[in-house]
């Protein structure tokens, strides 16, 4: 049990540091560089792509079969969905930025939960698994925060609103990882569907938002640099 509420505080550091320190950078850049936020974005994307590939899905499969696999994926991307689907459309006509910059709060911190999930579910199989998830969610966060931040800075709200919001909003990755927790402890069947579900919602939020927002942020080529270098930083890591 102290393991698992372990994970829970871990994970909820993860979020909250992530995507602060990414609230920070926000209130202190005069005017955030697209370049700088393309290439944070591509280096992410690429990390995630990485974990994904090289950890979660072949201790997955090491663990359950193919299907319980391919039905995780499945589950973690409707998951995914069915988050975004509850999020109001921060897009509409005269939205002001400081709607915007809150309603991107109330997309981060519900995406949140589904990544502390992979926090969780991987500390349960191996603890170091679940490290190098923790760490890649924490700079996932960075430019989320970065996102959340930027909106309401020129929107002229105080930076210490700025700085809570973008704290709070990272706590739902601690509430994921209890969850992930708690369910990686049933049985090996169940870390297996954690890990696939995990796989399958980081696999959909690096493919639907970070890599298409990435090329939107700055049209060259250098999101594309940033992601086949997280890539490789993040083979790095794993092994």
């Amino acid at each position: 049990m102290n393991n698992i509420i372990d994970t829970a505080i871990l994970g909820t550091l993860v979020g909250v540091v992530g995507t602060g320190a990414g609230g920070i950078i926000s209130i202190l850049l005069v005017r955030p560089n697209r370049k700088f936020l393309s290439v944070l974005l591509g280096i992410t994307s690429g990390l995630m792509l990485s974990i994904i590939t090289f950890d979660l899905l072949p201790e997955a499969l090491s663990i359950g079969d193919l299907w319980i696999c391919i039905v995780g994926i499945i589950l973690g991307i409707i998951l995914v969905v069915f988050i975004e689907d509850m999020i109001p459309d921060s897009k509409i006509k005269n939205n002001s930025l400081l709607k915007t910059g809150i309603l991107v709060g109330i997309g981060i911190a519900l995406h949140n939960l589904p990544e502390g999930l992979a926090i969780g579910s991987g500390f349960v199989f191996r603890r170091d698994l679940g490290i190098k998830v923790a760490l890649v969610m924490a700079l996932h966060n960075l430019p989320e925060g970065i996102a959340m931040g930027t909106p309401l800075r020129m929107a002229g709200a105080k930076s210490l609103k700025i700085l809570f919001l973008t704290f709070i909003s990272g706590i739902p990755t601690g509430l994921g990882a209890l969850i992930g927790g708690i369910l990686g402890n049933v049985s090996d069947i169940f870390i297996s569907l954690c890990l696939s579900l995990a796989s399958g919602t980081m696999l959909y939020i690096t493919c639907g938002e970070l890599i298409p927002n990435a090329r939107e942020i700055y049209k060259g080529r250098i999101s594309t640099i940033g992601f086949v270098f997280g890539f490789v930083l993040g083979m790095g890591i794993l092994h």
